[in-house]
């Protein structure tokens, strides 16, 4: 149960792309101060964040590292308490230079319009490392989730591995990706694009919204990959 427990909420965290941040206000001390913002989640969890300097929450940041994300499945419908919803607790720091501009690029791509907020010189890439994680999937199902649980190994391929899967799905295979798209979320589009991968699934951008679409199994190379791929495919042929 506590596995699936854990699957449930990483679903959850990559099929959304945004959440209220809550930071300790330095302004109002001690009290807690909430916004909106996109974010990016990698294959072992931690999460991502492209934000100003002169944003509050930012401000906050600097003064006590202490924060969460909190994302949910919003409820169209109905009660929202039914709905599945994941608080990720944890510390926030700015992403060591070393690393910022690789996961910028992978950030940029899956949101393209933060792309012109880069010449600025006020914005950087910030990420959360998990302390412990709260999941609700509705009633009845309440987890603590642990940090050795949520966390889990990098990618078993390098960046220019994975551009190279992404740019074939994008140059050879946009009919497949309309296929998946359509199976999983009924979008008709014939010029989908993956814009993002990882070992659990992979994005498709289309009309400019992202979806995700998981992978049956957590791919551990890059064959399991062109595996999965090729599995959603039939399954999305199977349907029409």
């Amino acid at each position: 149960m506590r596995t699936q427990a854990v699957n449930d909420a990483k679903q959850l965290v990559y099929k959304k792309n945004s959440g209220v941040m809550s930071t300790l206000s330095y302004n109002l001390r001690g009290y807690p101060f909430g916004s909106v913002t996109p974010y990016m989640c990698d294959e072992q969890g931690k999460l991502y964040f492209f934000i100003s300097d002169i944003a509050q929450h930012t401000k906050n940041l600097v003064h006590d590292k202490r924060m969460s994300l909190t994302i949910f499945d919003a409820a169209q419908t109905g009660d929202q308490n039914e709905h599945g919803r994941v608080t990720i607790v944890g510390d926030g720091s700015l992403v060591p230079a070393e690393h910022a501009e690789v996961l910028l690029n992978k950030y940029i791509a899956l949101y393209p319009e933060a792309d012109s907020y880069r010449s600025a010189h006020d914005f950087n890439l910030w990420q959360l490392d998990p302390v412990r994680i709260r999941y609700i999937g509705g009633f009845g199902k309440i987890f603590w989730i642990e940090k050795d649980e949520w966390l889990t190994s990098e990618k078993a391929w390098d960046d220019n591995q994975e551009l190279h899967m992404i740019n074939h799905m994008n140059e050879d295979h946009k009919d497949a990706m309309s296929l998946i798209l359509n199976h999983h979320y009924h979008v008709d589009d014939t010029a989908p694009f993956m814009n993002g991968l990882l070992p659990q699934g992979c994005y498709i951008r289309s009309h400019n919204k992202n979806y995700y679409i998981p992978f049956n199994e957590v791919c551990d190379n890059p064959q399991a990959v062109r595996k999965a791929l090729v599995q959603l495919t039939k399954d999305a042929r199977a349907t029409v």
